[in-house]
């Protein structure tokens, strides 16, 4: 059962990760907002893409949640038991030159709460939708981003990142 699964999601992540991004966008923009929970948690890390980015301010200890294209509703966000791994909580990575990379899962329209990691897991449930609207803390937060390939080609990921950066991507 459970390679059945696993086989599923492998399939899965090979077809969403074939996607162009105008469809991406449509379906973001047409998707009832969700929690993203366990099972697609797995999925990402079956197709671990390298994202960095720079931000307007520094929000690495704000929760993100994706917005539809035209920034108006939030399409997914986190359970307030996905910001942890074990013990740890799934803050971006402090890079080089003000880039960050991506421990989350975020696109380009990702929208940063006002609850810290640790406020959200502390959270008694996930709020819905429309009460983590009334908590956008920045609805456009990055200035730039950048898609660095898949992490399974890195060796020593952040060094490697910080190399690139330093060399000008």
């Amino acid at each position: 059962m459970k390679r059945s699964i696993i086989i599923l999601m492998l399939a899965s992540a090979g077809i969403v990760a074939g996607c162009s991004s105008s469809r991406e966008s449509a379906q973001q923009e047409t998707a009832q907002a969700a929690p993203m929970t366990q099972n697609s948690q797995q999925i990402v890390a079956a197709t671990p893409k390298v994202v960095i980015y720079k931000m307007r301010k520094d929000y690495s200890r704000y929760v993100p949640v994706t917005l539809s294209a035209d920034r108006k509703k939030i399409v997914a966000y986190p359970a307030i038991t996905d910001v942890k791994i074990g013990e740890q909580f799934t803050y971006p990575t402090r890079l080089q030159d003000g880039w960050w990379l991506d421990n989350r899962g975020i696109s380009r329209y990702v929208a940063f709460l006002t609850y810290t990691y640790e406020e959200y897991a502390a959270l008694p449930a996930t709020p819905a939708p429309s009460e983590l609207m009334e908590h956008i803390l920045d609805s456009d937060p990055l200035t730039d981003m950048r898609f660095m390939g898949n992490r399974y080609q890195y060796k020593e990921l952040v060094d490697e990142l910080n190399e690139k950066i330093k060399n000008g991507l």
